[in-house]
């Protein structure tokens, strides 16, 4: 029945182009939908935001633990702590999301997607996800949505100090300090965290830098200096059925981002960033008997993004262009893979919103991408929505694409340099009702995306190739209201995702979901408690690679916050609560309950 309402809805909409509606502040702010700040109940698309405040209250240490709670996304850790995790959003595969950090690329070009092992919450105001295909306004690897991560800004002198320890010999800090004089602001925020696995040679450990220096330009105008620094080391304990008592892992990401930004006149306003993007990946294994004992990646980004936004009439319309230069090295122990190859990409793109009357808008966009490597891409998307007081009802249609990575297209025997840009093309109908009795709100999308041209490693040709395609049909729910003192929201996503032969796509779970209470308890106790529910999902044996399937789980969480005085408070943290046995990935084994006991200070 799903499946014929979505493809009635698909032919509805065949050639449709992006979203949202006239900003009035009514509470969290989206920047990454519109592509310029936006009301969150007044967005007229699949959007979530996690504030810093919900950040602070589930203790969660990296961004991952927080995006395990947003509908449509699922995020699979193969271990630990630091061990790689990958986000599928309305599921795509990890390399068909774009991650952005204020703005800035964080996608890797040498073989695509992002870790997600790398981003630690500290130094974060808040994380911005919106579904669905956006290469409208930001190009390549949106197809299955969009993950931004906004740095805090100084809005006044603060200082604060975060100390916890734990079992498995968890240690975790974290320092931040803000300060505003005149036309001047600064940020500095650093952490880390170190622990161990449950296995010999499984440590783990991680380091987080940022500084976000401003002076503000005309009245809201500002330019601004950003900096931010992420290691981590992490050991791997087994490869396959083989024990590897020195294998290890080091991951190190800097991002360096000149961001200005300054009125050009009433209600208009030019955005320049220009960055900086540096990845290092170290691989070592002196105990190897194939010989593979050692690999050495850089996969450095230079880019520049300009972006004007002005209101003519009723319009409010927005012009911009973009310039990436991506490079890649790779060295092993048999030898140079890749030298410094580069590709260029250059993008000019354009997006109009505009009220219909009768609480109706719409907006649409489009965006032109070239590279010499893999050709060019035009990427519409449009929305047609309705509104009335928090009542929203929208439905949209849009294309994207992936473009080829430099490994694909250029590493040793397996690359391949007629590669095509994976192509979808996606639909959704969404509706976000208020219920005013039960104080709360609830949220329906569903949704249905077509991706032709995947890039797959080609067997029979032993190298990479377009040679697979995808659907992923879904429904996405969420639900928040105030309960018990406190906030109660729920989220739950169904899922159905194949290939082009019908074959489950690995790592897809059809049902998954999340219930997050938080509020006061007696005796002056904050909380928080969490399940997060994954579903039963197909994957691959490490040892056979045949195909199996993985069972579901349920995980457990909970933090409270208990303050002694003003400026300070103690803090207790546990993960997986009922202490059950699971694995996210086929293999890897997850921790079992971890008790976390800390100190945190304050003072403005």
């Amino acid at each position: 029945m799903l499946r014929r309402v979505l493809a009635s809805f698909v032919l509805l909409f065949p050639t449709t182009a992006v979203t949202q509606s006239v900003p009035t502040y009514t509470g969290s702010v989206v920047v990454t939908a519109a592509g310029e700040e936006q009301p969150e109940g007044e967005v007229s698309a699949a959007a979530t935001v996690i504030e810093a405040e919900e950040l602070r209250a589930s203790g969660a240490v990296s961004a991952a633990e927080a995006l395990r709670r947003v509908p449509g996304t699922l995020l699979l850790r193969s271990g630990g702590d630091t061990d790689v995790a990958s986000l599928f959003v309305r599921g795509t595969n990890s390399a068909q999301t774009l991650v952005l950090f204020d703005g800035v690329r964080l996608n890797s070009p040498y073989f695509g997607g992002y870790d997600w092992s790398l981003p630690m919450t500290s130094g974060l105001d808040r994380i911005e996800v919106v579904r669905g295909p956006y290469s409208a306004l930001y190009g390549a690897d949106a197809l299955g949505g969009v993950v931004q991560m906004v740095p805090a800004r100084a809005e006044g002198t603060r200082l604060r100090a975060l100390l916890e320890g734990g079992g498995d010999g968890w240690r975790r800090g974290e320092l931040e300090g803000a300060v505003r004089a005149g036309v001047w602001d600064a940020l500095i925020s650093a952490a880390t965290r170190d622990g161990s696995g449950t296995l010999d040679n499984d440590d783990f450990s991680s380091r987080s830098v940022m500084a976000d220096l401003g002076m503000r330009v005309g009245g809201e105008g500002r330019l601004g200096v950003l900096v931010r620094r992420t290691a981590s080391r992490t050991e791997i304990p087994f490869a396959g059925p083989r024990v590897t008592p020195d294998r290890w892992n080091d991951a190190e990401e800097t991002l360096a981002a000149l961001p200005l930004r300054f009125a050009t006149g009433v209600r208009s306003d030019l955005e320049v960033v220009i960055s900086r993007v540096e990845r290092d990946l170290a691989f070592r294994d002196p105990d190897d008997p194939d010989g593979f004992t050692s690999s050495d990646t850089a996969a450095d980004a230079t880019g520049a993004r300009a972006v004007w936004r002005t209101t003519l009439g009723a319009h409010r319309v927005t012009v911009g262009g973009e310039w990436q230069r991506d490079e890649v090295s790779d060295a092993s122990s048999y030898g140079l893979n890749l030298d410094a190859e580069r590709q260029t990409t250059r993008s000019l793109f354009v997006q109009d919103r505009a009220p219909l009357g009768g609480g109706f808008e719409i907006v649409a966009g489009a965006r032109w991408d070239e590279a010499g490597t893999w050709g060019q891409e035009v990427s519409p998307r449009a929305t047609l929505a309705w509104r009335r007081d928090t009542l929203r009802l929208w439905t949209s249609f849009g294309r994207a694409f992936r473009a080829p990575s430099l490994g694909e297209l250029t590493y040793p025997w397996s690359g391949n340099p007629d590669l095509r840009p994976e192509r979808s093309r996606s639909a959704e109908l969404g509706a976000s009702v208020p219920v005013p009795a039960l104080g709360g709100e609830a949220q329906v999308v569903v949704f249905a995306n077509r991706i032709d041209d995947m890039i797959e490693f080609d067997f029979s040709a032993y190298r990479f190739g377009n040679v697979s395609s995808a659907r992923q049909d879904g429904v996405e729910a969420s639900w928040a209201n105030s309960l018990a003192g406190g906030t109660m929201r729920f989220g739950v996503t169904w899922l159905e995702a194949a290939d082009g032969k019908g074959e489950s796509l690995l790592r897809r779970a059809r049902w998954s979901g999340s219930a997050v209470w938080s509020g006061a308890l007696p005796l002056g106790v904050s909380g928080e408690a969490s399940l997060v529910f994954v579903g039963a999902r197909d994957d691959l044996d490490p040892v056979s690679f045949s195909r199996v399937r993985q069972e579901s789980f349920v995980t457990a969480s909970a933090a409270l916050e208990r303050p002694i005085f003003d400026w300070l408070a103690v803090r207790l943290r546990l993960d997986n609560l009922l202490d059950r046995s699971y694995e996210e990935v086929r293999g890897y084994p997850a921790p079992g309950r971890r008790v976390f006991v800390g100190v945190e200070t304050a003072v403005h």
